[in-house]
């Protein structure tokens, strides 16, 4: 398949974390055309509460030998029956209202544990982890998320804090976060969840805010030109884009949404200039692979999604939509036994609160 159909799902927000500032000038964030001014106020990210406080003293003050301090509130932070803190992806919250609330992201739970951390003493700091990026949808958005944990230190001993308890590979990449780029990415987070829910406005504010504190992260610059290109701003989210590029040349995200914007407006000598490159980038999707086999539906080009969606499924096999779209096209393509197969295991996968009866061809019952 060559080209790429204009528009459809192509805007990204990144969440959670990307790569190092870069010593880039930036440019003055443009103003949003045509939408309310909004101020958003300045958060403390590591924000304490006597509740919080007092968590940290009594795991560490009482319960452990000084060259057991930072193990031991480490061990009381992951401890269910110590700290009911439950994971949810969607939830960003500073230090005090995270431990409040029990819930909340990595980053979240990051803050709260460094925010402890310091409070008893212990040196501590926020840590990038390089894993493979993860994928997801959301009202007709791509997200692109990555991860963000907590490390402890206490004399020689270091230890690392991680809210989803993933085992850490023997090489691993790793990066020490600076206290300003979490914050930034706590502006991020809030703004991509405005942007997901397509308050423009809102989006717009908390972008604006991240890079008054980390001018120099490329993936909030990203997101400000989908904000921009929402707002038919063209030539600002070009410039944001670029802005974005020149910061992490070897980043896909603005690389993509730019070549949308020349592909879409007819610029075609731009356009070319980078097709073959994103090209590359997109098929590493799994999300852009699913888009392009629904345009193959569309087409009737049946056995092309079938090769699109195996495709995806080879790199994310746990997401149910690429395996209900997978059955549509079997059974679409006359290979009906497949289909069900796949439908099957579409309904496996699917979440619990979804209704199954959403999930069926022509002629099935449940």
């Amino acid at each position: 398949m060559s080209g790429f159909r204009p528009g459809g799902m192509l805007l990204l927000a990144t969440l959670i974390t990307a790569c190092s500032s870069a010593p880039v000038k930036t440019p003055e964030v443009p103003p949003l055309a045509g939408q309310p001014l909004i101020e958003i106020p300045d958060v403390n990210l590591l924000q304490t509460s006597p509740e919080l406080r007092e968590f940290a003293t009594r795991n560490v003050g009482k319960r452990s030998s000084q060259d057991r301090r930072a193990w031991s509130l480490a061990y009381a932070a992951l401890d269910p029956y110590l700290l009911n803190f439950e994971y949810d992806p969607r939830v960003t919250l500073p230090a005090d209202e995270g431990f409040r609330a029990g819930r909340g992201n990595c980053l979240t739970f990051s803050s709260m544990f460094v925010a402890m951390a310091r409070e008893a003493g212990l040196k501590a700091w926020f840590q990038e982890v390089k894993i493979p990026p993860v994928w997801s949808t959301a009202n007709e958005t791509m997200l692109f998320s990555m991860h963000v944990n907590a490390v402890v230190r206490d004399r020689s001993n270091e230890f690392t804090v991680d809210v989803s308890r993933r085992k850490q590979q023997a090489v691993e990449q790793v990066r020490r976060l600076g206290d300003q780029e979490a914050l930034a990415q706590y502006y991020n987070n809030l703004g991509a969840d405005a942007l997901v829910e397509d308050n423009r406005a809102l989006a717009y504010a908390y972008f604006r805010k991240a890079i008054s504190v980390d001018a120099g992260l490329h993936y909030i610059w990203s997101n400000l030109g989908v904000v921009l290109r929402r707002n038919e701003q063209t030539e600002e989210a070009i410039l944001a884009y670029q802005t974005s590029l020149k910061l992490e040349p070897r980043q896909s995200v603005a690389l993509n949404n730019l070549y949308s914007i020349y592909d879409e407006d007819g610029d075609l000598e731009k356009a070319e200039a980078i097709q073959a490159q994103v090209e590359r980038h997109r098929r590493k999707n799994p999300y852009y692979l699913n888009y392009m086999a629904e345009v193959a539906v569309e087409e009737q080009r049946y056995d092309d999604a079938i090769a699109l969606l195996n495709r995806a499924l080879r790199i994310e096999n746990n997401e149910y939509r690429f395996y209900f779209n997978l059955a549509q096209s079997q059974f679409l393509s006359g290979k009906t036994d497949l289909a069900q197969e796949s439908l099957e295991q579409a309904r496996q996968l699917a979440p619990p609160g979804l209704d199954k009866s959403e999930l069926s061809l022509p002629g099935d019952t449940l």
